[in-house]
C-alpha cells in the first residue's frame, strides 16, 4: 500500500539554550530526542487525522487507518508520519449510506439512482453529481465492482474509445496524503509546537530519572 512521509522541522535557535543546560547537567540529548519524538507523533496523528475530517467527510477510523507513525529509535533518531497516497473510491463519499461504509459485502452492483449518482465529498457544502469532465465519458456514470477486490466503484464509458487509460474512468477522490499536502500549513507548525513541548518534558523526565529525589 503506497504511502508518502512527511517530517517536522524543529526551530533548533529556540530550543539552544535549554538543551545546552541540559548537556551542561548531564542529560543525555538522544534520549530526550528519543522520547520527545515517540510522545510527539500519536498526538500529531491525531492532529492531521482531525484536520483532514474537516476537508473530507470520512470517519476518524477510516483516515487513522490510513495514517502510521514511525517510531524514533536509538539508532534513528526521526519519527515520521506516513498518509497513503493511494485515491479513494469516489463510492465512499457516497450521500447512500448503504454505499459508502464497509458493512456490505457487495457480489453485484446495486441499481444506478434514475436522477445520477450523488456525492459529498466535503463535510460541508451541498452534495455533487458525479458527471466527469466535459466530454470525459458516455452516458451516465454507473456502479460496477471492480475485479479482484470485491470493491464496490462509480465507473463511466470513455468518450474516447481505445484510450491509454483504457475503456472505463474510475472515479477517485482526494487520497489521505493529497489532503494532507494541502494543510501542511495548518499541521506543521502545530506539530512542531508540540514537538518542542514534549521535549522540554523529556528532558525534565531523563534528568528525573538520572537525580532522583
Amino acid at each position: 500500500m503506497p504511502f508518502v512521509s512527511y517530517g517536522v522541522e524543529v526551530d533548533q535557535q529556540q530550543l539552544s539554550e535549554a538543551i545546552s543546560y541540559f548537556e551542561f547537567v548531564g542529560g543525555q540529548t538522544e534520549d530526550a530526542i528519543r522520547i520527545g519524538i515517540n510522545k510527539t507523533g500519536p498526538k500529531v496523528k491525531t492532529l492531521a487525522s482531525r484536520e483532514i475530517r474537516g476537508e473530507l467527510r470520512l470517519k476518524a477510523s477510516y483516515v487513522n487507518g490510513r495514517l502510521s507513525f514511525t517510531r524514533a529509535s536509538r539508532s534513528n533518531l526521526s519519527g515520521r508520519i506516513s498518509a497513503n497516497s493511494r485515491g479513494i473510491l469516489l463510492t465512499r463519499f457516497s450521500t447512500n449510506n448503504q454505499i459508502n461504509g464497509d458493512k456490505v459485502s457487495w457480489f453485484k452492483p446495486p441499481l444506478n439512482p434514475p436522477n445520477g449518482i450523488r456525492v459529498k465529498v466535503k463535510p460541508k457544502g451541498a452534495s455533487q453529481l458525479v458527471k466527469g469532465e466535459p466530454g470525459e465519458i458516455r452516458g451516465k456514470p454507473f456502479y460496477m465492482i471492480l475485479p479482484n477486490s470485491r470493491a464496490l466503484a462509480i465507473a463511466g464509458r470513455r468518450a474516447t474509445v481505445g484510450t491509454r487509460e483504457g475503456k472505463l474512468k474510475i472515479f477517485y477522490g482526494p487520497s489521505v496524503s493529497q489532503t494532507f499536502d494541502t494543510l501542511r500549513g495548518t499541521i506543521v507548525p502545530e506539530a512542531t509546537n508540540v514537538f518542542q513541548s514534549q521535549l522540554l518534558d523529556a528532558m525534565r523526565f531523563v534528568l528525573a530519572k538520572k537525580f532522583p529525589k
